[in-house]
């Protein structure tokens, strides 16, 4: 956790006297939690730097954020997996009100407002200090009383609230063109990663396509880096890697049968398919194995160890 934000049991709340804003942790990992809002952007998922961080498979590293716009609270998501849902409808950005349920993955928090009135007296998430209103009441109709027909003649409070009207207003205006920036940006961004991501799966697919199996595979993690999380790219990988092993089984079936009817020479052929494919991963167990048995066929064969076309280092001229 960082200062942007104070974590507290649900029921505690903050020691010095002042109006907070919080989200309260209902499920999950990181249920029964409170997380007072003290910065302007708070940064909520699985990473070890949000401000929030979740206990929540479901989640991305950097799901979503909390951020101040002026008096009020607006949550975004950061193109999270999962994405983020208000009150049961999925959203791209909102403005926060009192009671809202946020959901990330499968945390789901409320927002609430939490006002500390003084070390001994705290009013919280719409409750209120019903007996001290009521003692204040009656002297507090009879000073109206009193006092009620000077303000009949008087158009000065008239004035004071057209002139915070008008001040409302244009606060609301600034931050109407505050938010309406940050969609743009945010559409903006959205739109420059979908086009990233649509060339990188144009490549990898013509890479799988052609059965460049390791080159789709590069592709596709290529993608996973700029969108982590990201579904498509994830089934892209997982196809590419199953369409690879599924053709290195075939040839190793291949190999092995050819051997045992003694057509040696099919047989490195088979193996040299395998090496082909795991060209740039001589660690592979696999391609290890395949360079294991061309080399005892090569000793059935009569041939020198390392003979056979496949096995041999490309040569480097000056």
């Amino acid at each position: 956790m960082t200062k942007n934000v104070l974590v507290l049991k649900h029921f505690e709340s903050p020691k010095e006297a002042g109006v907070y804003y919080r989200l309260v942790c209902l499920t999950g990992g990181n249920k029964g939690e409170s997380y007072v809002l003290l910065g302007n952007r708070i940064i909520i998922g699985r990473s070890e730097k949000a401000d929030i961080r979740l206990n929540d498979t479901k989640s991305s590293r950097e799901h979503g954020e909390i951020t101040k716009v002026g008096a009020y609270w607006v949550v975004t998501d950061l193109g999270s997996q999962n994405g983020v849902v208000v009150n049961d409808k999925k959203i791209t950005q909102k403005q926060l009100a009192e009671g809202d349920k946020v959901i990330m993955g499968q945390t789901v928090f409320k927002f609430a407002k939490v006002e500390v009135a003084s070390k001994n007296k705290v009013i919280q998430e719409g409750t209120s200090d019903k007996g001290a209103g009521n003692k204040g009441l009656i002297p507090l109709i009879v000073l109206l009383m009193i006092f009620g027909g000077l303000f009949l003649f008087d158009d000065e409070p008239q004035k004071q609230t057209e002139k915070r009207k008008s001040n409302i207003g244009q606060y609301q205006d600034a931050n109407n063109e505050y938010m309406t920036a940050i969609q743009k940006r945010q559409a903006n961004e959205n739109k420059q990663l979908k086009e990233k991501l649509t060339v990188i799966y144009q490549r990898g697919l013509r890479e799988l396509r052609e059965r460049n199996y390791l080159r789709a595979i590069h592709e596709f993690n290529l993608a996973l880096i700029i969108a982590p999380g990201d579904s498509q790219a994830e089934y892209y990988l997982r196809k590419a890697k199953e369409e690879l092993d599924k053709e290195i089984e075939a040839f190793m079936a291949s190999a092995q049968r050819d051997e045992e009817s003694l057509k040696f020479r099919s047989s490195i052929i088979s193996y040299c398919s395998i090496i082909r494919l795991l060209y740039t991963v001589p660690d592979d167990p696999r391609h290890k194995n395949a360079v294991k048995q061309i080399n005892e066929l090569e000793v059935k064969m009569g041939l020198k160890t390392g003979e056979t076309d496949c096995l041999k280092k490309p040569s480097t001229s000056k």
